[in-house]
């Protein structure tokens, strides 16, 4: 009562002051959103160059951190194991590009030749469909949307899937994110040692298991995303050259890189996929010569469905952790949230990004029930962690025993007994009374 007293006639009532309690919540949450756009705006946006070769340098701690910390863990130690990993990745990647180069680079330049003849052939398919259908379809203007370097199509897709806006940047970004990853790698126990030490001892441990949630999450999806975009470049590889289908090697590579946009990489590598079987005219090669058209274009729809299932039946939920699968819903809004603001970086970076606020978010839930909590509780558990430990109390000594007869007791020493340990022959005289 004296606590409600002290609040005022206005706030003593419970609805009132739970309503204040939000309000005061809801505008907290603005200020830090006002706060966070004029630091981006003005301290973050004039230096972005630098964010792609952190990202790159992040994504790179997560996949191989877990081989270095594996290495130390065998008392490797860790600027040794870092070096040993970054050796065997490098080789690895320098192999699987010294073998599948030469292929793609030729069919790269085949395709870039051939572009004018497919948008030809294209363009009287679309006519001869159209006057089936009895529609007024102008496929000339159509097309032209697509012809390289004048389109507003092509040059949708080609800002779409480029990496960089230049030569210069992409060298900057491949070349520099690894380098900061290095070192990352390397000083990474010290760097969360520090980070650690900056955080209240009474909130470390809630901290860590935060952190620990969230690393394992990003974590697992880079790691899990990046083999199972892998895995499914090369059985689209495999499965485009059975088929016949031309451009196969060069296909398959941009199906493993759109498999890196969780969900819908498929659907949009299935664009130029059937854009080529549809236009083309001669047989590639393969073990089955189909004849473009129709039914070329009706065998690669069979290839990428088996590819679709491959990756949402059997890599997804044996590569991806639970924490990192979320709905449909939520994947395609996120994704198109990310694709608005950030473009292709924002399709590849969303979908960890959402992940990482639903720890967090299925964390603070599952231990703050009531939210905002009471301001009383939480009072009580900062005075309760300051208070020093007081040590227990020693315990009494038990009496000691005389040589030749009873205990000796205050009361046979001539003190006054205390209620409740009267001697042993008193009792018995009282029994006998």
């Amino acid at each position: 009562m004296a606590e409600n007293r002290d609040r005022g006639p206005f706030l003593s009532n419970p609805f009132v002051a739970r309503a204040a309690r939000w309000g005061l919540l809801a505008w907290s949450v603005i200020g830090v959103l006002i706060l966070l756009w004029v630091v981006y705006r003005y301290a973050l946006y004039p230096i972005r160059v630098i964010f792609p070769p952190i990202v790159v340098a992040l994504i790179v701690v997560y996949l191989l951190n877990p081989l270095v910390n594996e290495l130390q863990r065998r008392r490797v130690p860790r600027i040794w194991g870092t070096l040993l990993v970054y050796l065997v990745v490098l080789t690895a990647i320098g192999t699987a590009i010294a073998y599948l180069s030469v292929v793609v680079t030729h069919q790269v330049t085949q395709f870039v030749h051939g572009v004018p003849a497919l948008l030809s052939r294209a363009q009287s398919w679309l006519q001869s469909v159209s006057d089936r259908l009895g529609l007024n379809l102008d496929a000339k203007s159509v097309l032209a949307a697509f012809e390289p370097g004048k389109g507003s199509a092509f040059n949708f897709f080609g800002r779409l899937t480029s990496f960089t806006s230049g030569v210069v940047r992409l060298a900057f970004v491949l070349v520099l994110g690894p380098l900061i990853a290095f070192y990352l790698l390397v000083d990474l126990p010290k760097i969360r040692r520090g980070a650690e030490g900056l955080i209240p001892a009474t909130r470390r441990e809630e901290v860590n298991e935060v952190a620990g949630r969230v690393g394992a999450t990003v974590g697992g999806f880079f790691r899990g995303q990046l083999i199972a975009a892998l895995i499914i470049g090369l059985v689209s590889m495999a499965g485009f050259y059975i088929i016949g289908l031309p451009y196969f090697a060069l296909l398959g590579a941009i199906t493993g890189l759109f498999a890196l946009v969780p969900l819908i990489g498929t659907v949009i590598a299935a664009i130029p996929v059937l854009f080529v079987a549809l236009t083309s005219s001669r047989h590639g090669l393969g073990l089955f010569h189909t004849p473009g058209g129709w039914r070329l274009a009706l065998a690669s729809v069979i290839v990428l469905i088996l590819v679709q299932q491959l990756d949402q039946r059997l890599l997804s939920p044996r590569l991806l952790s639970r924490a990192s699968r979320m709905h449909p819903v939520t994947v395609l809004l996120s994704l198109l949230v990310g694709g608005a603001l950030l473009g292709l970086w924002g399709m590849l970076l969303i979908v960890p990004a959402v992940a990482a606020v639903k720890v967090l978010f299925l964390f603070f839930w599952d231990t703050r029930s009531q939210w905002p909590p009471p301001v009383e509780s939480m009072v009580e558990r900062e005075i309760e962690a300051e208070q020093p430990v007081v040590p227990p109390l020693p315990a009494p000594e038990a009496p000691t025993a005389a040589p030749n007869g009873p205990p000796s007791t205050p009361a046979a020493d001539g003190a006054e007994p205390e209620d409740g340990d009267e001697p042993e022959e008193r009792r018995r005289r009282m029994r006998t009374v």
